[in-house]
């Protein structure tokens, strides 16, 4: 095949990667920008979910969305697929382009290099594949296999070539080089300060402060989390073997440290159907044992110390129980004692009835003033939410 046909094919596969790099720039805003946006075609199930990809924190670069980088790659690659003819009508900076079909061989292996470290992160990181995503890596290779000229080199001269007209280039446009550079990371650090373009990256980062804690730093000893007489009444509903309620959880009681007049009470909603009627289909196995743990607890005068030790190790065992009891220095008959006790069992399902009025399907749920606040939050958001309802910052 000569150079001009497998230049006309490197284009008519750039316009298809083109186009599905917009197709998925377009499903990146739906998922974490319009909240009211219905599910994207290519999110057929659990598994099969752009949406869900694009929402992990792997969609994005830089603080720019992967689909963006997709489509100034495509629109580079059909430049190059020009420059030639430009450079030949037009005395500008892009004749430093020499070898268009070298530079587009050594990009097409590096974007092929990137797709593969992709498609790994998406099936054992975020375990969700991006059928759309996938397209797109095959195109690269193509692009690289198409702009190789194995007869005379391939790969390797390929990135000789390249290499030195790249040296070349910035040494004839030096100034110019530097700008661009320049303007580059200005933006590229823009983004990342700002998250203009990736506001679930802030979000999931704000969120890893607390979830990468192998203990609650935060934790309070006792049965009051607060001030008892706060204006502020916090009623959490959560579940122990819940990880986003962990979160919660700890951010709660750091709200507590740094803030006054608020009060915390916990309701019990464990998503576990041996002692919650709610619970169809099995969802978080040990959770009614670990709620009964923490009310026993309580009648120690541990029950929020415990609660975080209950997000932190989920205890089911009994030597793990033992063992907890004795890091907080608790009365171990005693506490098995309280456990399986009635009188342990009727606030447990005092406590699960209550959330049933509430028609509470999922948990964290946090009720602050009266409001309910459904799911994870932002530490952030949770401490503006306290000090709206009248919180007061500790001196």
């Amino acid at each position: 095949m000569n150079i001009t046909k497998r230049m006309w094919l490197i284009r008519i596969i750039a316009l298809i990667g083109l186009a599905l790099s917009i197709e998925l720039a377009v499903v990146y805003y739906h998922a974490n920008f319009d909240k009211a946006a219905l599910y994207s075609f290519c999110s057929i199930n659990d598994y099969i979910d752009c949406d869900g990809v694009a929402r992990s924190v792997y969609s994005q670069f830089a603080g720019i969305p992967l689909a963006w980088w997709g489509i100034f790659f495509y629109l580079f690659v059909l430049f190059m697929s020009v420059v030639d003819k430009i450079n030949a009508r037009w005395k500008t900076p892009f004749r430093v382009f020499k070898n268009p079909m070298e530079y587009l061989s050594v990009l097409g292996v590096i974007s092929f290099v990137i797709s593969m470290t992709l498609a790994g992160i998406s099936l054992y990181k975020i375990e969700k594949i991006c059928i759309l995503c996938l397209a797109t890596y095959f195109l690269d290779f193509a692009i690289s296999l198409i702009a190789t000229d194995f007869a005379n080199g391939g790969f390797i001269k390929s990135i000789k070539t390249s290499v030195l007209d790249f040296i070349a280039g910035v040494k004839q446009y030096a100034v110019l080089f530097t700008v661009c550079l320049l303007c580059a990371v200005g933006f590229l650090t823009y983004t990342n300060i700002t998250y203009v373009f990736t506001p679930h990256l802030k979000f999931a980062r704000a969120i890893n402060k607390f979830s990468k804690q192998k203990t609650n730093p935060y934790s309070i000893t006792g049965n009051v989390l607060g001030d008892k007489n706060g204006k502020v009444k916090v009623i959490l509903i959560s579940d122990f073997v819940c990880p986003m309620c962990r979160v919660t959880n700890m951010m709660l009681h750091k709200a507590v440290k740094e803030y006054s007049g608020i009060y915390v009470e916990h309701y019990n909603f464990p998503l576990d159907k041996e002692c919650n009627s709610d619970v169809v289909a099995q969802v978080h196995g040990g959770a009614c044992m670990l709620s009964r743990i923490a009310i026993a607890a309580k009648k120690q005068g541990h029950y929020w110390d415990m609660a975080s030790m209950l997000y932190d190790t989920k205890p089911i065992e009994t030597k793990k129980i033992i063992d907890t009891a004795k890091k907080l220095k608790l009365d171990e008959n005693r506490l098995w004692y309280d456990i399986i006790s009635k009188e342990t069992e009727k606030e447990l399902q005092a406590d699960i009835a209550k959330c049933q009025k509430l028609d509470i399907e999922a948990t964290p749920v946090m009720y602050v003033n009266g409001k309910k606040y459904v799911g994870l939050r932002a530490y952030e958001d949770i401490a503006k939410i306290l000090v709206e309802n009248g919180a007061q910052k500790r001196s």
